[in-house]
Parts: C-alpha cells; sequence; structure tokens
C-alpha cells in the first residue's frame, strides 16, 4: 500500500476467524542455524508455488532410463555431471543431421472443457562450449512441433530451457512429447537433467522444477525416482514456535521478532542456554524473525503452522 492512514487498521491486523483459530497444524520448518548481529528470518510465511511434474526420473537418479528414447543419438546415464542430485542424461548424437537426442512420452492429458497449460524444462550442459539443442513439446507421433524453446547454445554450465502449448478446451484426450535433440549438426555431447513436464489448467507460467528430493514439502507420488512427484504449498499461517539457544555465554542473548523484524530492543530475549516454546496457538502472518545481541550464538528448534487454502 501506499499513503497509509490510521482507517487502515484492518489491513494491519487481521482477526482470525473461527474456523482459522481451530485449525489443525499441519507444516513445519525444522531449523538449526548460527546468528549474528543482524536480523534474519526463520521462516517467512506464504503459500508459494505449487507444482506437479509427470517425469517419472526427471533428475536421472535411478539406474533405470528407459522411459527416455533416443532418436538419432545414443542416451546413457551418467555421474559425470548434475545439475541436481548426482547424475545426468549423457547424450551423444550421430552427427548426421540436426534434431538428435531423445524423447520423453506423457501419460494421457485427459479431455477438458477448460484449456490446459502444458509447460515443459530441462537443464542442459555441453562437453564442449560449442554446439546448440532445443526443448520442444511435440504431438504423441513426435511428427508435429506444438511449442520450442528455440536453440539453445551448449556451456561448460548448466543452462535451462523451457517451452509452453496451451491445449485448446474440448481437445480430445491424448498424450504428447517432449522432444530435447539439437538444433543443428554437431557431434559434442551434452547431458540433460531436472526434466520437468507439467499440466495446468490456472496459469501458462513454468513452474520452478519439482522432484521429491528437493526438500520440504516436495514428495513422491509413490517410489522415489521412479513416480510423479508434487510441491505441497508451503506455510502461511504460523502458529507456534520452540527456539533454543545453545550457547554457553552470557552475552549471546538470541531476541525473536513475530511479524517483525527482530532487533534488541522489541524483540523476545531468549538467554543463553534457556529455550523459547509458545503454549497458546499464535496467529502471525508474516515472518519469525531472529538476530543476536553478540556473537554467533547457534539456536535450533521448529516453526510450527499450516496453509489456509
Amino acid at each position: 500500500m501506499a499513503n497509509e492512514r490510521h482507517t487502515d487498521i484492518k489491513e494491519f491486523e487481521v482477526d482470525s476467524s473461527t474456523r482459522q483459530s481451530v485449525h489443525s497444524i499441519t507444516k513445519y520448518q525444522p531449523f538449526r542455524l548460527a546468528l549474528s548481529t543482524t536480523a534474519s528470518n526463520l521462516v517467512t510465511a506464504g503459500k508459494g508455488e505449487q507444482a506437479v511434474n509427470w517425469v517419472t526420473n526427471p533428475s536421472i537418479e535411478a539406474t533405470d532410463v528407459t522411459m527416455y528414447t533416443a532418436t538419432g543419438a545414443s542416451a546413457a546415464r551418467s555421474t559425470a555431471q548434475a545439475a541436481t542430485g548426482s547424475a545426468s542424461l549423457l547424450i551423444n548424437p550421430a552427427n548426421s543431421a540436426a534434431g538428435e537426442g531423445f524423447y520423453w512420452t506423457s501419460a494421457q492429458l485427459p479431455f477438458s472443457v477448460h484449456e490446459q497449460y502444458i509447460t515443459v524444462q530441462c537443464e542442459h550442459r555441453g562437453a564442449s562450449a560449442s554446439g546448440n539443442v532445443k526443448i520442444e513439446i511435440r504431438d504423441v507421433t513426435g511428427a508435429t512441433v506444438l511449442a520450442t524453446s528455440g536453440n539453445s547454445n551448449l556451456a561448460a554450465s548448466f543452462t535451462r530451457v523451457t517451452a509452453s502449448y496451451t491445449v485448446p478446451e474440448t481437445t480430445t484426450a491424448a498424450q504428447y512429447r517432449i522432444y530435447v535433440t539439437t538444433g543443428s549438426n554437431h557431434n559434442i555431447d551434452f547431458y540433460i537433467d531436472k526434466l520437468m513436464f507439467e499440466v495446468r489448467e490456472d496459469v501458462s507460467t513454468v513452474s520452478t522444477y519439482v522432484d521429491g528430493n528437493q526438500g520440504l514439502n516436495y514428495e513422491w507420488v509413490g517410489t522415489a525416482n521412479a513416480s510423479n512427484s508434487i510441491k505441497r504449498p508451503a506455510m502461511s499461517k504460523i502458529r507456534g514456535i520452540k527456539i533454543t539457544n545453545e550457547s554457553g555465554s552470557a552475552g549471546e542473548i538470541v531476541y525473536v521478532g513475530l511479524d517483525t523484524t527482530a532487533t534488541t530492543t522489541t524483540g523476545i530475549p531468549v538467554l543463553a542456554g534457556a529455550t523459547l516454546e509458545t503454549n497458546w496457538p499464535l496467529d502471525f502472518r508474516d515472518k519469525v524473525s531472529v538476530i543476536s545481541a553478540s556473537g554467533t550464538p547457534t539456536v535450533s528448534g521448529v516453526v510450527w503452522g499450516y496453509t489456509l487454502v
């Protein structure tokens, strides 16, 4: 907001509804970190991005890579390079023509009376900084290109490429393919990692990469590295905190701020060796901020909350 006035108090203070006050705690954020005399946030509230990845071995952590079909090239799992995890898909083009690489075929996209948005992405890295690749969305035959990233130059570091396609409303249920291939004829090996195929009806923007190994709120739907994966919404309401000041030095007092930036004058003090634990449900919607009076004391504990959908 701008030009705030005292009459905007309802924007500053929000009373919990009955529904919110009895909502179960469904989210947590554990922590253990060293603080400093500069304030930092343990948690910043917000649902964040929710997303689903249909690719079942997206970071090539599983040894089975048969879901990827080579075309005009050889494809194999490699641990020489990785954008995430410990492996990637190594592609060796045959150097006969452009369009050499591999493809992946999706499960069937169901019929819908609404538009559906397919977005795809991956990261590529060249064995040398020459040649190029592109990512495309094609129909299930591979004959029709529906969307493309355009050519992206290979480099000695991983680079993200994306493409998006809007499936018209009332389109017959169908499968689609991701193609990652050379944009021109060359024989430069390249590595592919962090593949993602997502379908949405709300927005057409490309989500941040998802797989079940990415941390808190990420999950495999089934077997790890062999099933779809999801990113759940994060904590949007803060309901409780337990924080222990592990320091043994009396001067290293930790101050905690709730929905405000902690300072040594406005924060809740947690003395060295002590623990602050809330016993009554809170309702904070911005952040938990912490700062040390001196030194770099380590704090540990957990923030509890939930997501209001």
